[in-house]
């Protein structure tokens, strides 16, 4: 790294890059496999939530990193069968959220953030993941838009009956947040893919008994 660079504007290539040093003497023991394939989805995930509520953006080298561990991942551990497992489960995480994206409910990088994931999970944890997802997601997106555009009408209505309650009969003539230009709610799906996905992590029995309390 040249001198002087910053550290923080290569986040976020830089834990994923420390991740594919730290599996470098894995290759025998499946249970290490595991716990550092569980450890390399933790941070991406951390990464993709940090990124998307930040930048409403998922970066492509945040992801196409994590896939490429998650590929040498199963093949290391299972082969060709790993591989194929490994494959499978990015088409079906690909494929939960790919109707979602087609009809603008979501963006790009978040289809392809929960394909990544099901690399990692394989089909069955992809899945689940993404069905998980989906009612997490769902529960986020009714928060956001009633806190974005219910609650400031809402506000503004009981401000108007406090500050002079004879404006209680032309309350529907007011202008409000919801009169004005229908602005798209941009909601982060990273979070929801985040629990998600978390949940497929004990729901599978991903990890060893031991490290799920």
């Amino acid at each position: 790294m040249p001198c002087g660079t910053n550290l923080w504007s290569r986040w976020p290539r830089v834990p994923i890059g420390i991740c594919s040093y730290a599996i470098c003497d894995m290759t025998h023991d499946n249970e290490i496999l595991s716990i550092a394939s569980a450890f390399v989805l933790l941070v991406l995930l951390a990464s993709a939530v940090a990124t998307d509520l930040r930048n409403h953006r998922i970066p492509n080298v945040l992801l196409v990193s994590a896939l490429n561990l998650a590929l040498i991942l199963h093949t290391i551990g299972g082969g060709v069968e790993g591989l194929i497992t490994a494959v499978g489960g990015l088409v079906i995480g690909l494929a939960m959220l790919l109707p979602i994206y087609a009809v603008g409910g979501m963006g790009a990088g978040d289809v392809k953030l929960l394909g990544v994931v099901g690399c990692f999970l394989g089909p069955w944890g992809a899945a689940i993941a993404g069905l998980a997802t989906m009612m997490v997601g769902a529960v986020l997106g009714i928060a956001i838009i009633v806190w974005k555009r219910v609650w400031p009408v809402l506000e503004l209505q009981v401000t108007q009956l406090l500050i002079s309650p004879e404006t209680e009969l032309r309350t529907t003539s007011v202008s409000h947040p919801l009169g004005r230009g229908k602005r798209v709610i941009e909601i982060p799906y990273a979070p929801a893919i985040a629990v998600g996905t978390v949940a497929a992590l004990r729901y599978i029995d991903y990890l060893p008994e031991r490290f799920l309390g």
